[in-house]
């Protein structure tokens, strides 16, 4: 300090006006701050996620299930059509998308069930006695074994046919006596009284060779045979040796005539539009060779359902079998129903949720749509189709559940059927006649990006002078809502263009560029752009 004519003068502070404008100053530059801090702020709310370039922002590229993100983007310009989502093509090569064409052939429906041999009800004997008895000797002594028409069962002691022989033994020497009688009565009434004896002999199934015997032997005989009065085998008995009692309400031997077998096939009922009478059945063994495959027809359809398999017996009839199928046996069962000609699709294109089904169409240059179809008849390899396709379509064969990835096609099932809203004179949905290659920037950053692209036509001609209009889209997902950015492009020279656009976030973002002319749209094409 210096003191003149008694003052005290400080050289070091400043005077008051100077301290002033740094107070100023300093207010200054803490309002901008505070005012650029809830600018951010505020956009980054808007766009549903933090700041661009936040490392919240960054996390999202590597966010699980979130990789293929740009294949489902729905087209953020106005002439893109609606339900339809884009895979690039070197992802459709790593998840193996295939696609075939819907095709018109002959169609044959295939019905393949199980079925099982049973003998023929029709020749089905039960042998029984017509009197009461005691079986004393058993020929046929054993289920299985085959029996001949006229070959003895067994015999039986009966006091019946005991007295009946009698009886028709004294009837036959009376009419010896008798039938020269000059009386017609006596000789008539001896004779009737012979053939009465001798019915009732034959009633009892005592045969005619015995009674014969009966009468050259001019004795009573104890024992008589029962015959078998048909050819088959014997699939029940009850006819055992020594004395056992017997009386007409037994049944003693189950007889069947296994000349014709029946095949019963189970089918469901929802192949009964396909059956009917006469239609020609393949039969096979399932361990056998094709040496013992028979064919048959239909004979009879059960007018029944069984509640407890829901099918319907089918019956297939197969004369002289030689016993290569035999009863309780359980064979294939194939019968094939020519269906014409009809608009069928590969049965793995076909996506049945049980009150949807829909395909996926391959519309090219990367995109495809979810589409509702009327499906008819079905076989093992391919589905015919009555509604929702034509000849010649593309379908989804392979990969076809990633695409159908819920979380990933709301947007694009919201409007599945419903018309493409395309300005007047834009392109068909889904087809691109336009080139675009982005010179930059290969890599974005989030947040603003200067683009320069290159503009061709189909035939690889630059586009001059046109009106360039590029949008970033990105759909929603879970409880992000969808985001979308656009920017108009100026024109460089030679058909490359630039501008200025915003990344919203970290993401591949599925870029759509549009060409004008004079108001009229000339082409569009789609890419992406990843920004990290």
């Amino acid at each position: 300090m210096t003191e003149s004519n008694g003052e005290i003068h400080d050289p070091v502070s400043p005077p008051k006006g100077r301290r002033v404008w740094v107070i100023v100053l300093v207010v200054g530059v803490a309002l901008a701050s505070l005012s650029l801090y809830l600018y951010k702020r505020s956009m980054s709310e808007a766009a549903g996620t933090n700041a661009p370039g936040s490392a919240n922002a960054g996390d999202h590229t590597a966010m699980p299930g979130m990789a293929m993100g740009d294949r489902n983007a729905k087209p953020a310009d106005a002439g893109s059509g609606l339900g339809q989502i884009y895979i690039a093509p070197e992802r459709q090569q790593l998840i193996g998308v295939k696609s075939a064409s819907a095709e018109m052939t002959s169609l044959t429906k295939e019905i393949r069930t199980v079925a099982r041999v049973a003998y023929d009800e029709t020749k089905l004997t039960h042998i029984h006695t017509k009197v009461t008895g005691f079986i004393e000797e058993v020929f046929v002594d054993y289920v299985g074994k085959s029996v001949k028409a006229g070959e003895p069962l067994f015999t039986i002691y009966s006091p019946d046919l005991v007295a009946t022989q009698q009886e028709y033994l004294l009837a036959l020497k009376s009419n010896a006596v008798l039938k020269d009688s000059a009386f017609p009565w006596v000789s008539g009434g001896s004779k009737n009284l012979l053939e009465a004896a001798r019915q009732r002999l034959l009633l009892w199934d005592i045969g005619t060779a015995e009674i014969e015997a009966l009468e050259k032997r001019g004795e009573v005989k104890r024992a008589l045979p029962i015959n078998s009065p048909v050819t088959g085998v014997v699939m029940e008995r009850q006819a055992y040796h020594h004395g056992r009692y017997v009386t007409p309400e037994m049944d003693l031997y189950t007889i069947v005539d296994l000349s014709t077998v029946w095949v019963l096939g189970q089918v469901y009922e929802s192949d009964l539009p396909f059956l009917k009478l006469g239609q020609t059945v393949q039969i096979e063994l399932p361990y056998s060779s094709n040496l013992n495959r028979r064919q048959g027809r239909i004979v009879f359809i059960s007018p029944t359902l069984d509640p407890k398999t829901r099918a319907v017996e089918v019956r297939v009839e197969f004369p002289k079998p030689d016993l290569t199928f035999k009863p309780d046996m359980f064979v294939n069962f194939k019968l094939s129903v020519p269906l014409g000609r009809q608009l069928t699709i590969p049965a793995d294109a076909l996506l049945d949720t049980g009150t949807l089904q829909y395909v996926f169409v391959d519309r090219g240059q990367g995109y495809f749509e979810p589409r509702m179809v009327k499906v008819g008849a079905r076989t093992e390899n391919v589905v015919a189709i009555e509604d929702g396709l034509k000849a010649g379509d593309q379908v989804v064969t392979a990969a076809n559940f990633i695409l159908d990835s819920e979380s990933r096609l709301k947007g694009a099932f919201a409007n599945m059927g419903e018309p493409s809203r395309v300005p007047v004179g834009a392109p068909a949905p889904g087809r691109q006649n336009l080139q675009v290659e982005i010179l930059e920037p290969k890599t974005a950053k989030p947040g603003s990006n200067s683009i320069r692209l290159l503009l061709k036509d189909s035939s690889g001609k630059p586009i001059e002078d046109a009106e360039v209009q590029v949008g970033l889209f990105m759909p929603q997902m879970e409880n992000m809502p969808p985001m979308s950015s656009d920017a108009v492009l100026k024109h460089e020279g030679g058909g490359v263009y630039s501008g200025t656009i915003q990344f919203l976030m970290a993401w591949t973002w599925e870029t759509t560029v549009t060409a004008k002319k004079n108001g009229q749209v000339i082409g569009t094409a789609k890419t992406t752009i990843t920004a990290r």
